[in-house]
């Protein structure tokens, strides 16, 4: 085995089991914190564990967890793509707590429990700081959404995701119950090397910022690039199988993410959300950016 395929073994590997517990732990204080708030008395709260912690694409040393808090009392919806005979009147909306009143109820609850631990600045999520117990914790108060269209057939039916209302009057969609089952899929039609691959790019652009190579990328987006290169350039066999198919992805990406190249029809894991669209807090500049510095710092030829 040569140093880089012993090094790739490595970046492969998952959170360690402490930090899977500190994971586990950090999501059960933030479910107990909400489900005990007096104010949520009135509504039903779901829970959904998502990115990476969910998706089992964590790295060690880099174990942060999403939990978005659903409030299962009312839903939005997007009927943009509908004849206006299908359209209803809007969102479908409870008496408690519609849009941001939702996250303003939930920083209490989490100010609550966690006191000076707890951030409330950000315009996404509210930050629960890590401890000795257990990692930080990013709180997602979100909403149920639909997203409304015609399949082949002309019939009527929908995407079902999360909505979530942001601080600065922005809103934000996303679809994990798919990114989870789209890249459980792909996992196992690989034999497991599209997350191992999802964690040694984390990990490598991890080591490029570290070294002041580049700044950081948000870690859905490396997850989002693997995803995207097609089953054949894994599982490589012989004496440096994971070497191989890193070349073979960073060379995928890098050869369909130049200007007007096919990447900008790729898609999310989730399969909805073209991945770079407009609004998307990254470009194929950056992907290609990262797979070229990636090659370089490994000596890869």
């Amino acid at each position: 085995m040569t140093a880089l395929e012993d090094k790739l073994n490595r970046y492969k590997e998952p959170s360690s089991p402490t930090e899977q517990d500190k994971q586990d732990r950090a999501e059960r204080m933030v479910r107990n914190a909400a489900l005990d708030w007096s104010g949520f008395d009135q509504i039903t709260l779901g829970f959904f564990p998502k990115g990476s912690y969910a998706n089992n694409t964590n790295v060690r040393t880099d174990s942060d967890v999403d939990i978005a808090v659903l409030h299962e009392g009312l839903y939005y919806h997007d009927s943009s793509a509908l004849k206006p005979s299908d359209k209803s009147d809007g969102a479908v909306t409870g008496f408690h707590y519609p849009g941001l009143a939702f996250r303003r109820e939930l920083e209490k609850a989490m100010n609550d429990a966690f006191g000076s631990a707890c951030d409330t600045t950000g315009k996404t999520a509210i930050e629960v700081a890590e401890n000795s117990g257990r990692v930080k914790a990013d709180v997602v108060p979100s909403f149920h959404f639909r997203k409304y269209f015609y399949d082949e057939q002309g019939k009527l039916t929908y995407h079902q995701g999360h909505k979530v209302f942001r601080t600065d009057g922005t809103t934000v969609v996303n679809y994990p119950q798919q990114q989870l089952d789209n890249g459980r899929a792909k996992n196992t039609r690989t034999r497991r090397r599209y997350k191992y691959l999802v964690r040694i790019l984390k990990r490598l652009e991890n080591d490029l910022v570290a070294a002041g190579k580049m700044d950081e990328l948000p870690s859905y987006f490396m997850e989002c690039l693997v995803y995207c290169v097609p089953d054949g350039h894994f599982n490589h066999q012989g004496e440096t199988p994971l070497t191989d198919d890193l070349k073979a992805v960073l060379g995928y990406i890098w050869n369909r993410t130049d200007t007007g190249g096919e990447a900008q029809k790729w898609f999310e894991p989730n399969g909805i959300k073209q991945l770079f669209s407009t609004g998307q807090p990254w470009t194929m500049a950056d992907a290609r950016d990262l797979t070229a510095k990636a090659w370089s710092h490994l000596k890869l030829s």
